[in-house]
């Protein structure tokens, strides 16, 4: 009895590999009311939190009154970034001011519906100009 021919053994076909580009997130560091202004632009997420943490941390060794996070060029902000922004409120839970300026409408939902908004200290603010406000009511 003959048997038909043996195909030769398939390799499957290699699917390439599609990697997430790493978050992306830029910082830069200035100063407006003689408070840090740090601006915060693409994608706080677990990732790259520890880059805008790096930041807090170095602007908070002077234990300024306040601090001043430029939300405007956020695009994305998971859990990650959350956690973060609560740890950075704990700071000033005794005195002193959080401002988030300008973020996304997703930003600013997600920041209002943890809470993160209503702890002592923190404010949402739509510009830089109501960040004045918010430092003469606090020297009052």
């Amino acid at each position: 009895m003959t048997r038909p021919p043996e195909e030769p053994a398939r390799t499957p076909a290699r699917t390439p590999r599609i990697r997430a580009p790493l978050s992306q997130l830029e910082v830069q560091v200035s100063y407006r009311f003689g408070a840090p202004l740090i601006y915060v632009e693409g994608e706080l997420d677990h990732e790259s939190a520890g880059r805008l943490r790096a930041s807090i941390d170095e602007e908070l060794a002077d234990r300024p009154k306040a601090l001043l996070l430029d939300f405007s060029r956020l695009a994305y902000m998971d859990s990650g970034g959350l956690s973060l922004l609560f740890e950075t409120a704990r700071r000033f839970e005794d005195g002193g001011r959080l401002a988030i300026v300008n973020p996304s409408a997703n930003v600013r939902r997600l920041i209002e519906l943890t809470g993160l908004s209503e702890r002592p200290g923190v404010h949402l603010v739509k510009d830089l100009g109501e960040v004045a406000t918010i430092l003469v009511e606090q020297s009052s």
